[in-house]
């Protein structure tokens, strides 16, 4: 399952590289993306809509964007903008992956 590991800012001025990279993991074929916001400092809608359009392309396979470790002000724009709930946030990046990984081993013996 591939991981983005993301950190700075991400604003009008850096959120292209953040959606191209966003884009290029999507694009590989993997119904799961992880991407590590713990050295994330500041968000801005850029970059929730770079998050919001590839949860779109992931969700009709089955998959879905996974959010590891944002700190508090991301998570409140994430709840104030209700993109908390069709998104995953864990505490890290391994954790994530962990979970995601279960998931589908419970789901493949069902």
């Amino acid at each position: 399952m591939p991981v983005l590991f993301v950190s700075g800012e991400i604003d009008i001025y850096t959120a292209p590289l953040f959606k191209q990279a966003v884009v290029n993991l999507v694009s590989e074929g993997s119904k799961d993306v992880v991407i590590d916001l713990s050295g994330v400092t500041f968000m801005d809608s850029s970059g929730f809509g770079t998050l919001l359009g590839a949860t779109r392309r992931l969700r009709p396979s089955g998959g879905g964007l996974h959010l590891a470790g944002p700190n508090s002000t991301i998570q409140r724009m994430l709840r104030l903008t209700r993109l908390d709930t069709i998104m995953r946030i864990y505490e890290s990046a391994e954790e994530g992956v962990r979970s995601v990984t279960q998931q589908k081993v419970v789901q493949a013996a069902a």
